[in-house]
Parts: C-alpha cells; sequence; structure tokens
C-alpha cells in the first residue's frame, strides 16, 4: 500500500515539475509574443513545444490530483490558444511575403503594408494575448495556493516534516 501511494506521489510530482517548465515556457513566450521584433516563426514552434510540455505533464492524467490535473488543463488550453494565434500571424505573413514576390513593381504602399505586418501583433491578438496571461496569472496563483495547501496539510498530519 505504502508503494502505490509513493508511486501516485512521485507521478504527481513530476507532473507537477513538468508542468512548471511548461509554465515558465508559456509565460516566456507570451511576453515575447508581445514584442514586435519578435521572430514569428520561432515562436510558433517554441509554442509547439510549450504545447507538448503540457501534453506530457498530463499523461498520466487518472493518476494526478485534481487540482494538478485542472492546473494543467488551465494552462494547457492558454498554450494551445497562443499557439492558433501565432501559426496565424505565421501564415498571414508568409502569405504577405508571397504577395509580395509576385509583384513585379515594389510601391510604397505595399512597403508600408509590408512593414506593418513584420512581427508585429494586431490589436485584437494583442488584446487576446493579455487575455491569455491574466488566464495562465490566475491558473498558476491556484497551483501556488494548491502546494503551500498540500504542504501545510502534510506538516499538519505528520507533525514533523520530513527531509524527503
Amino acid at each position: 500500500m505504502l508503494l502505490v501511494i509513493a508511486g501516485l506521489a512521485a507521478v504527481n510530482l513530476s507532473a507537477a515539475v513538468k508542468f512548471n517548465q511548461a509554465t515558465t515556457s508559456l509565460n516566456a513566450n507570451i511576453k515575447a509574443a508581445q514584442d514586435e521584433s519578435t521572430d514569428l516563426s520561432t515562436l510558433n514552434a517554441q509554442q509547439q513545444q510549450t504545447d507538448a510540455q503540457f501534453a506530457e505533464a498530463g499523461q498520466m492524467r487518472s493518476a494526478l490530483l485534481p487540482q494538478i490535473r485542472d492546473a494543467i488543463d488551465a494552462n494547457a488550453s492558454v498554450s494551445a490558444e497562443l499557439t492558433k494565434i501565432t501559426l496565424k500571424k505565421v501564415e498571414a505573413q508568409q502569405t504577405g511575403s508571397t504577395e509580395n514576390q509576385t509583384e513585379a513593381n515594389g510601391s510604397a504602399s505595399s512597403s508600408k503594408k509590408n512593414a506593418k505586418k513584420g512581427g508585429s501583433l494586431t490589436e485584437e491578438q494583442k488584446k487576446q494575448v493579455e487575455e491569455l496571461m491574466k488566464a495562465n496569472q490566475q491558473s498558476t496563483d491556484t497551483q501556488a495556493n494548491t502546494k503551500k495547501e498540500q504542504k501545510e496539510t502534510q506538516s499538519k498530519t505528520n507533525g514533523t516534516t520530513k527531509p524527503w
């Protein structure tokens, strides 16, 4: 019985560590998405890796505590939404550069259009990213509170803190 409990604790701890790494990566990607000089193709690739990290953290769903499972789900959905936004932006940027290559004359108006497409987010996308950041912050706060409650519960039930 003790081995089963230890195994479940190890699975939850591993998922929490992977979740924290993925969340850190997601926060960095959200900040990068707001920067106009960010390469969107690179950001999209990083975002896909972040999605994979969340998927890996949630692999053992049935063995995870509800708080960890819910936090993973919340941040995974935020991450998926950011991936969709970056993918759309990359496709729009590639479509724009393809159109520019087919044009024979490089007028000033097309140059202005390209400058606007060059990696910055539209106002609507910036609002979506800000909403994603707020949702991510709320789920991160929930995760921190959950860990704190677990530590308090453990110290109350054990009476002493174990070094392992």
